[in-house]
């Protein structure tokens, strides 16, 4: 089945082009990520981004003419080269909340997508991860337009998914951008950071973090939670032989052991830490034996940690009777004394 449809649904968000004679506008230096790199990639790639321009006119035109969405099945659809996610991402609860809303309200806005540039009978997504992701867990077709799409604006749609969400972490940063350079997007690091308008240091640091190696990233388990101190702690290991070796040698050990420990007690195990004391953590499991939460003992605080994905229920659930049970708490307090 095909419907008739307006590009500009989904590439609205891409860079336009200023207008003859109209000179880039000064903006002031911002840190990143809040630098939008699609309109870096504008800059350094002018001639792919008029063609995107020209493409979106002439689909303008061509309405009246049949052009039309097409039901794509989505085995057959392929992530986007510059779109590098934590695949726990579909366990969140704000993808679970969208694939409900695309099951009870359709797919109202198709996804972007290109013939797979080496791969017959195959495709790319330039815009929609989430909605592929989503009909692949409904079991449904992909509403999609398929077109004609270079490297840059491939790589600049990445980035723009990526802008609007919130939280991205440090790594998957490093890995997106990282990749940039790889594929020529941008020549050196140093063209990149002037897109960006950071200094090339901060731009060469961030993206170096794309060395770590993928046996230790599996290791860690939920590495969406690295900071930028622990990103800097893993690759210095990295880069020493001896410690690679070992770190190397932990991580093998974590994916073969149990798979339940904590993300921070994998990175101590990792950096050949010495881990806290066996009681100084306790955790809360479902049936299926997912932490749902964790409690970590302090010398002078004690704390409550709701896992991604299966505690976010749990950790809203606790909130909302957090009144309740101060009240209790006092309750017994008083009857104690």
């Amino acid at each position: 089945m095909k419907r008739p449809f307006n590009l500009s649904a989904i590439t609205a968000d891409l860079p336009t082009l200023p207008e003859e004679g109209e000179g880039p506008k000064e903006t002031a230096r911002t840190r990143f990520p809040a630098v939008p790199i699609a309109k870096a990639i504008e800059t350094q790639h002018r001639n792919a981004m008029v063609e995107l321009k020209a493409l979106e006119a002439t689909i303008e035109n061509q309405k009246a003419h049949g052009l039309l969405i097409e039901e794509i099945d989505p085995s057959l659809i392929d992530p986007s080269p510059y779109w590098d996610r934590d695949l726990r991402f579909l366990e969140d609860k704000s993808f679970a909340e969208f694939v409900e809303n695309l099951r009870r309200n359709g797919q109202q806005s198709p996804a972007l997508l290109r013939s797979h540039p080496t791969v017959p009978a195959r495709y790319e997504v330039c815009f929609g991860h989430r909605r592929l992701f989503a009909c692949k867990t409904l079991g449904t077709r992909l509403r999609a337009v398929v077109q004609t799409l270079s490297e840059a604006q491939m790589a600049g749609a990445a980035y723009g998914e990526n802008a609007h969400r919130q939280g991205i972490s440090t790594l998957e940063q490093a890995r997106a951008l990282a990749k940039y350079v790889d594929r020529g997007v941008f020549a050196t690091k140093q063209a990149l950071a002037d897109a960006l308008n950071v200094s090339r240091s901060h731009v060469s640091n961030l993206t170096s973090y794309a060395e770590i190696p993928d046996l230790v990233l599996e290791a860690l388990g939920d590495w969406r939670k690295c900071t930028f101190r622990d990103a800097n702690n893993l690759l210095k290991a990295t880069r020493e032989p001896a410690r690679r070796e070992q770190m190397l040698d932990a991580a093998t050990r974590l994916i073969a052991g149990d798979p339940h420990l904590g993300f921070h007690l994998r990175l101590m195990v990792l950096l050949g830490q010495k881990p806290p004391r066996s009681d100084a953590i306790d955790d809360l499991r479902d049936d299926a034996g997912r932490v749902l939460a964790e409690r970590k003992r302090g010398k002078r605080t004690s704390a409550i940690a709701f896992a991604p994905g299966p505690g976010e229920a749990l950790a809203d659930f606790v909130w909302t009777k957090m009144p309740s049970l101060i009240d209790e708490f006092r309750r017994q307090r008083g009857a104690v004394k």
